[in-house]
């Protein structure tokens, strides 16, 4: 059908790939098809009312090979580029800290730490352009987009590559993925043997000191080849400077307004907690999100050896017996001695299948 027969966009601007969706200006790399203009109008009209209600869930779904992701991409990238416009006003209620708002499982067994008190919090009180500058940083939100493989976040990371916003970026991975030290990458335990060597007061790893290189690589700043960089190009930077692309790509993630990363460095508690990830007044996008349920239940579950429980046991066991100890980990004691009752009372009705697992 000739062009000039078609209706016009009434949400288009008159400028160049511009459309104006829930009020705020959408550069699109095409022209949108009906689906995505309503698919981007659903996510704008979500982070506004996260925006004034604290927070705001949304589950949208989409046909494959209707440009979903670009266009989660290009909405949620335009809705936060204009909060940068917005008066300094009051924080959204997200993002402001709650002291009641502990997550028991980064302090692990649920045993949560007596808050402390600072004596010194009217002393050396920061100037009002920090705090303004403090207060600017809240009102831009930063958005962590999840995934549930490293393929499929590099595939959305070609997809970013289509539009035209370049915002400060970051791609958090394994050492397993980043790991530029020859001495350590070809391991079987990438992680235990780089903690070991960032241990070693000898040594140590020089890729690790030279991570600022990394993150300093011209090619990562604004106007650079890889300003716009997935795991594979931070490793060629890494191996090229002889510096640490785990440890940069944590760099980078502080000051990022756009983190990629895996499902598990948003749902797991303890992941968020190595990678410091602090998901207060972000916006958070699970794309694909069908395998959440999945990754949901692997995060909250772990595979302990009986062996262990009655090792575990033992031990608690001793330290109740200390009276000043006793009130902390009799609770726990419980607990382990109620698992291992369980299993012994399961343990004669399972039958042993193929690998010699015990099922049910």
């Amino acid at each position: 059908m000739d062009d000039t027969l078609e209706s016009p966009n009434p949400n288009f601007t008159g400028k160049p790939n511009i459309y104006q969706i829930s009020g705020v200006p959408v550069e699109f790399p095409y022209k949108p098809y009906g689906s995505q203009l309503a698919f981007m109008s659903r996510v704008i009209s979500t982070l506004d009312r996260a925006r004034r209600q604290g927070q705001c869930h949304a589950l949208l779904e989409s046909p494959t090979g209707t440009g979903k992701t670009l266009s989660l991409l290009c909405s949620s990238l335009a809705w936060q580029q204009q909060q940068r416009h917005r008066p300094i006003s009051q924080p959204p209620l997200a993002a402001m800290p709650a002291a009641e708002d502990v997550d028991p499982l980064l302090h692990g067994g649920g045993f949560i730490p007596n808050p402390e008190i600072s004596v010194s919090e009217d002393l050396d009180q920061p100037p009002q352009s920090t705090k303004n500058q403090a207060q600017r940083k809240l009102m831009i939100p930063r958005i962590y987009y999840a995934s549930r493989t490293h393929s499929q976040i590099s595939q959305v990371i070609r997809e970013f590559r289509k539009t035209s916003y370049r915002v400060p970026m970051a791609v958090l991975a394994s050492r397993k993925h980043y790991c530029t030290n020859k001495h350590v990458c070809d391991k079987e335990n990438v992680d235990e043997a780089c903690k070991l060597l960032l241990k070693d007061p000898v040594g140590g790893c020089l890729e690790f000191k030279n991570a600022n290189k990394v993150k300093g690589h011209p090619s990562l700043q604004i106007g650079g080849c890889h300003e716009i960089h997935d795991i594979e190009d931070l490793v060629k930077i890494g191996q090229h400077v002889k510096g640490c692309s785990y440890f940069a790509a944590q760099s980078l993630a502080t000051d990022a307004q756009l983190v990629f990363c895996p499902y598990s460095y948003v749902i797991n508690p303890i992941v968020r907690r190595a990678m410091d990830v602090d998901l207060k007044g972000s916006i958070i996008i699970l794309d694909e999100a069908h395998n959440i349920e999945d990754m949901a239940r692997d995060s909250g579950s772990v595979d302990v050896e009986e062996e262990v429980l009655h090792a575990l046991q033992a031990e608690l066991g001793q330290l109740c017996m200390a009276d000043n100890l006793a009130s902390t980990y009799r609770p726990l004691y419980d607990v382990i001695q109620g698992l291992i009752g369980w299993i012994n009372i399961r343990k004669d009705s399972l039958q042993k299948h193929e690998f010699e697992h015990y099922l049910s």
